[in-house]
């Protein structure tokens, strides 16, 4: 296996990164990955696809060769074929690209992201890349809502606030304690507490203009 330089991980280009993780990943192996093995293992988690890796350096063997984990030579015509064979299996459920999930998560849940909410559609539509795969895109989750002019909270409004509160005073009772509404707002994806106290001034205030709506 070539050796690798001990370059800053934030430093290196995409195409470094992912020369890394297969060799991050070659050293639970004695043989070289398969194709089809590497991509069982996308889908699962928060990888490049195997799509990506194709496109990037043109088959899975020839980035097999650049990560030193194998060499051109000693491969056959029927080495090349067996290590670059994917599952045929899994056309239907392409991944998804970031733009494309993002627009999807967009049409379905609104502008409003945040990666528990996000990661609770993907389930029910895993062709979604992971929220992870977005935050290596983009370096953290605020800078890929803030490059695609998202927010995690900041689409609701006063009266949407109010509306959750109403809902959790109906639900839990006139005595509602900000701790209950902390597990209200994580149960129902309301607005959090620091957003009803922003908005708001404080959780009393809150209250007192809840009550005002109510008479």
């Amino acid at each position: 296996m070539k050796e690798t330089t001990h370059t800053p991980t934030s430093t290196l280009t995409t195409d470094e990164k992912i020369i890394r993780l297969i060799q991050g990943l070659h050293q639970l192996h004695t043989t070289p990955m398969k194709a089809a093995h590497y991509q069982k293992l996308a889908m699962h988690l928060p990888y490049p696809s195997l799509q990506e890796i194709e496109q990037r350096f043109g088959s899975w063997t020839k980035l097999l060769e650049q990560a030193g984990i194998v060499k051109p030579f000693e491969l056959s015509i029927e080495d090349h074929l067996m290590l670059n064979r994917a599952k045929t299996d899994t056309s239907s459920q392409k991944r998804w690209s970031v733009n494309e999930s993002i627009a999807f998560y967009i049409k379905t849940r609104g502008s409003r992201v945040t990666i528990r909410s996000y990661s609770g559609l993907r389930e029910k539509h895993p062709q979604m890349v992971s929220a992870n795969t977005i935050i290596r895109h983009y370096g953290t989750w605020k800078q890929a809502l803030a490059h695609f002019q998202l927010s995690s909270n900041g689409f609701y409004s006063d009266e949407d606030c109010l509306n959750a509160l109403r809902q959790a005073y109906k639900e839990l009772g006139p005595d509602l304690t900000s701790q209950e509404y902390v597990r209200f707002a994580r149960k129902h994806q309301a607005p959090s507490l620091t957003l009803l106290i922003e908005r708001f001034a404080s959780w009393r205030e809150a209250l007192r203009i809840l009550e005002e709506t109510l008479d």
